[in-house]
C-alpha cells in the first residue's frame, strides 16, 4: 500500500467519509473490468473472425511482410493507407505462424477495456478528488457495463482501442492543467498523438485541446509555458507529419487522414441516402442494397451525375470483368469524394437535414431496429442510455453550479463531444461512433450522486 493510500484512509477515519485507497481500487476495478470483458469476449469468439474493415488482414500482412498494406490479386502485399496504423499496427504484435487468433484479440480488447475502466476511475478522481469515491466508482462502472463498449469488444474494429485513448487522455489532462511539468505535457502531447493515428476525427480533437490547454496557461505564458506547448503540440504535429510522408513514400500522395474517408462521405450522401431520408419511416434502418449495387459498378458510368444512380445496374460491374486497370486507391477514394460534392451541391436542402438526422443518430438512446436486433435488446440498451443521459444533464447542471467550477478542467469533455459530433454530422454516423465519448459521459454523470465534498474543478496552476 502506497504512503496517498494510506493517508487518505486515515483521513477517512478521521472524516467518516469512506474512502478507498487509489492503488487498492485501481487494481480491484482492473481486476473486474478483465473478467467482464473477458468472459464477454470468450462468450463472443466467432464475433472476432469477420473482418468488414480490413483490420486483421493489414495487422497479418504487416506481421508477415513489415509491409502496412493489403495483398492484391498478384499475391503482393502493396502499401495502403486504407485504415489508420495504429489498431493493425497493435494487432499485428499478436499474430502467430501468420494468423491472428480470435482469442488474442479477446485477450488484447479485455485488458483495454480493464486499462480503460481504471483510466476513467483515475480521471473522475482527479477532477472530484478522493471524498467523492461513490462518483468515481459510478463512472467507472458506466464504462465497464456500457452496452456500446461490452458489444464493440467482441469486433476486429477501433472503438475499443479508441476508448481507451480517450480515458487515458482524461486523465492526463487533469494532471497536466494543475501542474503542467515536461514530463506531464510530453504524456498528453503522445496520447493526443495515438488517439489520432488510431482515428483521424481525432486531429480535430487534438488542436482544440492545444488550444484549449494555451488559453488556459495564457496567464502564466512565459519561456517554460510555451516550451512545455511547444513539446506538447509538437508531438502531436509530429505524428500527422510522420503518417502522411509515410503515405508519400507508399503510395505518392500526402494523405493524412485514410483512403476510405470518401467512401464514408459518399455513404452519408448518396441520392439513396437522401431519398430514404425524405420518404422513409423515422426509426427504420436505411437498406444500403441499392446504395452498394450503385458503388459496385462505379467505374462502369459516372457517379458524380444523378444519372448515374437511377441506373439498374444488375450484372457484373467493371471489377468483376476485370477491366479496372491502373486506378489506385486514391483516384478511387478521390472519386468518391467527388460523387458525395456532387451530390450535396445539388442538394444542398437535404444535405443540411441530413447533417441534423446523422448527429440525431449518432447520440440517440435506441439503435436502429434491424432483423439481427431483438426489440427486447433494443429497449434494453435504449432504457441504459436514456438513464445516462438524464444523468448527465443533472451532472452538469450541478458542476455548473458549484462555485469552484472552472472550464479549463471540463475543456476536453466539451471538445470531445463537439468534434465527434461536427464530424460524424458530415460523414457516416451510427450509435457505435460516439464509443470513445462513454468514458467522458460517464464522468459528467457521476456527478448527479451528490458527494459530501464536491472538489469540481479545483485547478492550481504550478
Amino acid at each position: 500500500m502506497g504512503v496517498s493510500d494510506k493517508t487518505e484512509i486515515e483521513e477517512s477515519r478521521r472524516s467518516g467519509t469512506p474512502r478507498l485507497g487509489t492503488s487498492r481500487a485501481a487494481w480491484l476495478l482492473a481486476l473486474l473490468a478483465f473478467l467482464v470483458r473477458g468472459t464477454v469476449g470468450f462468450a463472443s469468439l466467432e464475433s472476432f473472425e469477420p473482418d468488414p474493415d480490413a483490420y486483421r488482414a493489414i495487422a497479418e500482412d504487416l506481421a508477415v511482410s513489415s509491409v502496412y498494406g493489403l495483398i492484391t490479386e498478384n499475391g503482393e502485399v502493396t502499401p495502403t493507407a486504407f485504415r489508420p496504423p495504429l489498431y493493425p499496427f497493435s494487432l499485428s504484435w499478436l499474430v502467430k505462424d501468420g494468423e491472428l487468433s480470435a482469442v488474442s484479440v479477446a485477450v488484447f480488447h479485455a485488458l483495454l477495456g480493464a486499462f480503460t475502466v481504471v483510466m476513467t476511475f483515475l480521471a473522475s478522481r482527479r477532477i472530484f478528488g478522493p471524498s467523492a469515491d461513490r462518483s468515481n466508482l459510478l463512472a467507472a462502472l458506466l464504462v465497464l457495463f456500457d452496452p456500446i463498449l461490452l458489444h464493440q469488444s467482441t469486433e476486429v474494429m477501433t472503438e475499443t482501442l479508441a476508448t481507451a485513448l480517450t480515458a487515458c487522455l482524461l486523465w492526463l489532462w487533469g494532471d497536466s492543467i494543475r501542474s503542467s511539468s515536461v514530463v506531464k505535457v510530453v504524456f498528453l502531447g503522445l496520447a493526443m498523438a495515438m488517439a489520432y493515428l488510431c482515428r483521424p476525427t481525432f486531429l480535430v480533437w487534438g488542436i482544440l485541446l492545444c488550444a484549449g490547454w494555451l488559453v488556459a496557461k495564457v496567464r502564466s505564458s512565459g519561456r517554460r509555458t510555451w516550451f512545455r506547448f511547444g513539446l506538447m503540440a509538437g508531438l502531436f504535429a509530429a505524428s500527422v507529419a510522420a503518417w502522411t510522408l509515410r503515405n508519400v513514400r507508399a503510395i505518392g500522395h500526402p494523405v493524412w487522414a485514410t483512403t476510405h474517408g470518401g467512401y464514408t462521405l459518399l455513404l452519408a450522401n448518396n441520392p439513396s441516402f437522401y431519398e430514404y431520408l425524405q420518404e422513409g419511416t423515422w426509426g427504420e434502418a436505411w437498406d444500403s442494397s441499392s446504395f452498394q449495387l450503385a458503388y459496385l459498378h462505379r467505374f462502369d458510368g459516372d457517379p458524380r451525375t444523378d444519372a448515374f444512380w437511377q441506373q439498374d445496374w444488375r450484372g457484373p460491374s467493371a471489377i468483376d470483368r476485370g477491366e479496372v486497370v491502373g486506378i489506385t486507391e486514391h483516384d478511387d477514394d478521390r472519386l468518391a469524394y467527388e460523387a458525395a460534392k456532387a451530390t450535396i451541391y445539388r442538394r444542398p436542402r437535404m444535405f443540411v437535414w441530413s447533417c441534423l438526422v446523422r448527429a440525431t443518430r449518432l447520440w440517440s438512446p435506441f439503435p436502429h431496429a434491424t432483423q439481427q436486433r431483438s426489440r427486447l435488446v433494443i429497449a434494453a440498451v435504449g432504457c441504459w442510455y436514456v438513464a445516462l443521459y438524464v444523468m448527465v444533464l443533472i451532472g452538469v447542471v450541478r458542476i455548473c453550479r458549484d462555485p469552484r467550477f472552472h472550464w479549463r478542467i471540463w475543456w476536453p469533455f466539451a471538445a470531445l463531444l463537439f468534434t465527434l459530433t461536427a464530424v460524424h454530422a458530415v460523414y457516416w454516423s451510427n450509435i457505435r461512433m460516439r464509443a470513445p465519448a462513454i468514458p467522458a459521459l460517464a464522468i459528467l454523470a457521476s456527478a448527479a450522486i451528490k458527494p459530501k465534498v464536491l472538489e469540481v474543478s479545483d485547478v492550481v496552476d504550478r
